[in-house]
């Protein structure tokens, strides 16, 4: 109380806030309310907001590898097989480094799945049955069941409860799977035996290759073909579309384009070679449509079928997000992708996971350093193997930028209520200015100075601004304590502003000091400015002319 009357600016802005003498004013209580709702609200929705972003971000991460280590020929994807990387030598390497968490083979792909109650498409990832490193994020999310796939080699799976709904199945049901890959393969054999073969048809191309030895010229024991004929049959050959040709028609035009190429620079056909050659092009015109038609369709059966697997777990995931609707062990989604003969034990790259997926460090620096050197050229692979790594953050670019961007735009819309809040409190101290400006001149003839006179005014907004603001830290902190129960009543009266069907996750929170700070002080600020502007204007009257005024 000394400190107050011995500084005239604050005991003056005191008697203002509370002219009546009573408990409150409730001019100042309107003031103090406003600032703290303004408050409240910022805290609330940027720390909804902020715990929605960083729930969404763990179960992104739950289904998602931090890195993900693939090769490619050059121009897709390939699989990883183990006669070309030991991919099982190389994920123990990668098990070994500090930062990482666990390294695990990735198998993922597309199926149709269904029940008696319908069809979707469904994408589905392997799981290895005991790496406990590569489950413990999906377990919080396991709603019933379990993930323990025995030894991974039974027909069951675990499946979404988004899944399960949409096909109306549960514990202990079976789904019925089948492989994209395979419909795909089908339709195309089917397209492709409605025509004649492709070889055949072509008259030119059967008159090229029968007679390609008329007229050669003799050269170092061998036969010299003419340039000309050697590259009209490479350009007919590279002309047909795979996909519409026969297997054998495949076989025997493969081994003409590389007869051909390797003897287009004028090299000389050896006696094997030229027989090599006839021999291909009289199997090619004595090729029966019938007998390859039946063939092709009798290769319908050797293809990846169709597998039931029985369902041993559900879990949730959020309908917005990324994420599997089937886990598999890894054995039986080798099979479904067909990975099997001499494709066994193929999968499709390595995903590993980080300790701190936030703080990677030079994990793929020294990674990039571990990979084995495939470059060499194969037969299967003319331009070698190219090993890449995929961070998560590439896989995820467009949807953190669509969280960053979605906060950026909440908290400049909601500032705008703190805004109008200062707008009101400057017109309420423009109103009370006016109403005082008499006081205000008999100040100043008694020797106030501009500075005091301001000071009146920057104190009532020092005292509005910290009270509403702590104030409105306080309300954020109940409301977010109490965040479920009010929820729950606003959806007792059909108001639900966060239902769980759209997110599979109760309402989040992120409790930040410095959100709170922040908010409360640009709040401070701006009812301190909103204050300061009515009060310069006042202590610039003429106290004479005032003192006249009615």
């Amino acid at each position: 109380m000394k400190i107050v009357r011995r500084n005239l600016s604050l005991m003056l802005a005191l008697r203002y806030l509370n002219p009546l003498r009573t408990l409150f004013s409730v001019i100042t209580l309107i003031c103090l309310v406003g600032v703290a709702l303004g408050v409240m609200v910022l805290i609330v929705v940027l720390s909804v907001m902020g715990g929605l972003q960083k729930e969404m971000e763990e179960r992104v991460l739950a289904f998602t590898p931090h890195y993900v280590i693939a090769q490619s020929d050059g121009m897709k994807r390939i699989a990883l097989s183990q006669e070309r990387t030991d991919w099982e030598q190389l994920v123990e390497q990668l098990q070994a480094m500090p930062d990482v968490a666990c390294a695990y083979p990735q198998l993922e792909g597309q199926a149709f799945a269904q029940s008696e109650a319908g069809r979707i498409m469904a994408q589905f990832s392997a799981l290895q049955p005991h790496n406990e490193a590569q489950l413990k994020p999906l377990l919080p999310m396991l709603k019933e069941g379990t993930f323990d796939f025995g030894e991974g080699f039974d027909t069951e799976c675990v499946i979404s409860r988004q899944t399960a709904r949409a096909l109306g199945i549960g514990l202990g049901d079976e789904v019925h799977l089948t492989p994209v890959g395979s419909i795909d393969e089908v339709a195309a054999i089917y397209a492709m035996i409605q025509n004649p073969l492709i070889t055949q048809s072509n008259t030119q191309f059967m008159q090229d290759i029968a007679g390609l030895f008329d007229g050669t010229t003799p050269a170092n024991g061998g036969e010299v073909v003419a340039t000309e004929k050697l590259e009209a049959v490479i350009s007919t050959i590279r002309g047909f579309a795979p996909d519409k040709m026969r297997k054998s028609e495949i076989d025997a035009c493969g081994t003409l384009y590389r007869l051909a190429t390797s003897h287009a620079a004028g090299v000389p056909f050896t006696t094997d070679e030229k027989q090599l050659w006839q021999t291909t092009a009289g199997e090619l015109a004595a090729l029966d449509r019938d007998k390859e038609d039946g063939k092709a369709v009798k290769s319908i059966n050797e293809m990846v079928m169709p597998v039931d697997l029985r369902v041993v777990g559900i879990y949730q995931a959020p309908e917005n997000m990324p994420g599997p609707n089937i886990y598999m062990p890894l054995s039986i989604a080798q099979e479904v992708v067909g990975y099997s003969n001499e494709l066994a034990g193929n999968v499709m790259g390595i995903a590993v996971r980080l300790k701190n997926a936030h703080e990677p460090g030079d994990v793929q620096q020294r990674m990039e350093a571990m990979l084995p050197d495939n470059t060499a050229s194969t037969d299967e692979l003319p331009l070698g193997a190219h090993w890449f790594i995929t961070p998560w953050t590439s896989t995820f670019e467009q949807w953190h930028k669509l969280i960053a961007n979605e906060r950026i735009m909440m908290n400049f819309v909601l500032s705008a209520i703190n805004l109008i809040a200062s707008f009101c409190i400057m017109a309420v101290m423009f109103t009370m200015s006016i109403q005082r400006k008499r006081e205000i001149a008999v100040l100043q003839a008694l020797g106030a100075t501009p500075g005091k006179i301001m000071g009146i005014f920057a104190w009532q907004g020092v005292i509005i601004g910290l009270a509403g603001s702590i104030l409105g830290i306080l309300l954020a902190l109940l409301v977010l304590y109490y965040r479920l129960e009010i929820q729950a009543a606003l959806a007792g009266i059909g108001m639900d502003p966060f239902p769980m069907e759209a997110h599979g996750i109760t309402i989040p929170a992120e409790y930040d000091p410095a959100t709170f700070a922040k908010q409360a002080f640009s709040a401070f600020v701006m009812v301190v400015i909103a204050s300061i502007v009515p009060a310069f204007i006042v202590s610039r009257q003429d106290p004479a002319k005032a003192l006249r005024s009615n």
